[in-house]
């Protein structure tokens, strides 16, 4: 009985048939396709400037909840405020992560920062803390000016500070900043972003020192 032809038996038929193969595939178009004809979106976060908050220090401890987004805000796209109550988004550029999270993060690490409080946030509900900080994003958006002079952005966050113990509301401020849209920060999305974490920063310097003065209330009895 004759054994099996073998296709690739010499080195001359091996390489035929190997670049056969390459060239029908090549006639397929690729098998795997990245992304599409356009540039990917260019991608920013809320960065705090300042230091990590240190475990050398007692201080109270408060729960972050997750916080609350106005209509538009939701997601991780750069929201744009237009004439007439309208919305669109800025193209081309995204966060990072849903601005919620970012939003929170920034929180957590900024009054931890500036209070010596230990901010705890998701997956710390099982930590005894003596208040729990809520915080509603009524605004975060780039509002154009007719020209380029007049744009802005816009930042405005509700926080309510209750105390666990009795669900006391200790305090309910509003923060509002709007930062120029500067030249000298970039063209485009990167101007946009720079203005939005000067807003940032100046927001939670502004919350640090509300916080600050409301801390005793957060005080939890070791017995």
């Amino acid at each position: 009985m004759s054994k099996p032809f073998n296709l690739f038996h010499t080195p001359c038929a091996l390489a035929m048939a190997l670049l056969a193969g390459t060239l029908l595939l090549q006639g397929c178009g690729p098998i795997i396709s990245f992304g599409d004809d356009g540039p990917g979106d260019t991608v920013y976060s809320l960065n705090y400037p300042g230091a990590y908050r240190t475990n050398g220090d007692a201080g109270p401890v408060i729960y972050v909840d997750e916080p609350h987004m106005a209509d538009g805000l939701a997601g991780q796209k750069i929201t744009v405020a237009l004439a007439g109550d309208r919305r669109s988004t800025l193209k081309g550029g995204r966060w990072s992560a849903p601005l919620s999270t970012l939003v929170r993060d920034y929180v957590s690490r900024a009054l931890g920062d500036k209070t010596g409080a230990h901010m705890i946030g998701e997956g710390g509900l099982d930590i005894h803390a003596g208040c729990r900080l809520g915080t509603k994003v009524w605004a975060l958006e780039f509002a154009p000016g007719a020209e380029a002079t007049g744009d802005k952005v816009d930042v405005a966050v509700e926080m309510s500070l209750v105390r666990l113990s009795d669900s006391a509301l200790i305090s309910h401020p509003t923060f509002t900043r709007s930062e120029p849209v500067r030249a000298v920060d970039g063209v485009g999305g990167d101007a946009v972003a720079a203005a939005f974490n000067r807003a940032m920063a100046g927001v939670a310097a502004e919350m640090g020192t509300w916080l600050k003065a409301e801390l005793d209330a957060c005080a939890t009895s070791q017995s």
